[in-house]
């Protein structure tokens, strides 16, 4: 499966990434590759987690940029 991944980068140079479609996954490093690779790790727990109470795996059907005049 896969998902999409918010990354941004704090004030304090850290990376920090969520996943919109599963909320509880969240997850930092100190490089991009890193926090990609944490955020990957923690689907995958949060996902085994929903597998295993017999909680809804939501599958991504798609995902859109939106541009905004600010």
């Amino acid at each position: 499966m896969q998902y999409t991944a918010m990354i941004r980068k704090a004030p304090d140079g850290f990376y920090i990434a969520n996943c919109p479609l599963i909320p509880e996954a969240h997850a930092q490093g100190e490089t991009y590759e890193e926090c990609v690779a944490n955020i990957k790790e923690v689907l995958e727990l949060c996902l085994e987690y929903r597998k295993e109470r017999g909680e809804e795996i939501p599958e991504e059907i798609g995902t859109s940029w939106v541009a905004v005049a600010i």
